[in-house]
């Protein structure tokens, strides 16, 4: 019996607020598991995807499913088997909340109330945290740290939760060197460990580019779909990033060169 696809869009369409459409005309399958990457300029609706098949968003035409389930009419399910790091945290940095609060959040939500953790929420909290390299800042506020620091502890938070699909919508943007790293080799362990399917949004695969088996590349519909070195393709990426985007072969990589974007490569 096949496996049920990871996601599974249908001639989806959806519109911003203002009416303009963000997605059109969209239709793929990715099969599970998988770790996947989102591709695109800036505008070219790969968030709007994202909060789309959360259930976030409702389509204007056609669906989208998450392992099965239907972005509207099954949206709860698909929250319980997600963890989602947005682009941008609703966490208000004026609340004196610690490090510590933030990752047993990726446990505490998904329990019924009244939340408390347990002894082990909490050593899953902390081993979440080492993975990322900030297990001794347990104690520390979340506002005193820097930004890569704080998206750090939201992707331990995510590693922390459970569900069998982590999202995660710009994670490296704006973080260190350091942070990047950190956050790459957790994540790659943390799938190789577990079974689990990673969804990552990103401007640049340079960084992940070992990891990803599937890549989705979008402008505002999709223009390529496949494995990282076949959507580097010199015609894809000039349709997606403009015609002074090239494509550049040394050592058996594809580097994508852009304006937008830096550099994008893959074996």
């Amino acid at each position: 019996m096949e496996a049920v696809p990871l996601i599974e869009a249908n001639n989806l369409a959806v519109r911003y607020p203002n009416g303009e459409l963000a997605l059109h005309d969209v239709s793929f399958g990715i099969k599970s598991p998988s770790f996947m990457a989102i591709i695109g300029p800036n505008g070219s609706g790969k968030s709007t995807l994202v909060k789309t098949f959360l259930g976030l968003i409702k389509p204007f035409r056609g669906s989208i499913k998450v392992s099965g389930y239907d972005s509207v009419k099954k949206s709860g399910k698909i929250r319980k088997i997600v963890r989602y790091v947005p682009q941008r945290d609703r966490i208000q940095l004026t609340v004196p909340m610690k490090v510590k609060d933030i990752v047993l959040m990726g446990r505490l939500l998904k329990k019924l109330p009244p939340r408390f953790a347990s002894s082990k929420d909490i050593k899953i909290a902390k081993d979440a945290l080492q993975q990322v390299d900030m297990e001794e800042l347990w104690e520390r506020p979340f506002p005193e740290l820097s930004g890569g620091q704080r998206q750090r502890v939201l992707v331990a938070r995510a590693l922390a939760g459970e569900g069998s699909i982590l999202v995660l919508d710009e994670p490296l943007a704006g973080t260190d060197v350091e942070s990047q790293d950190l956050i790459v080799e957790a994540l790659g362990r943390y799938r190789k460990e577990n079974d689990v399917s990673i969804i990552m949004v990103t401007h640049d695969l340079n960084p992940i580019h070992t990891l990803v088996q599937d890549v989705l590349l979008l402008k505002n519909t999709v223009i390529g779909i496949g494995e990282p070195c076949s959507v580097m393709d010199p015609d894809l990426i000039k349709k997606v990033y403009g015609p002074s985007a090239r494509i550049v072969e040394h050592s058996g990589h594809r580097y994508c060169m852009t304006k937008d974007s830096g550099i994008d490569s893959h074996d």
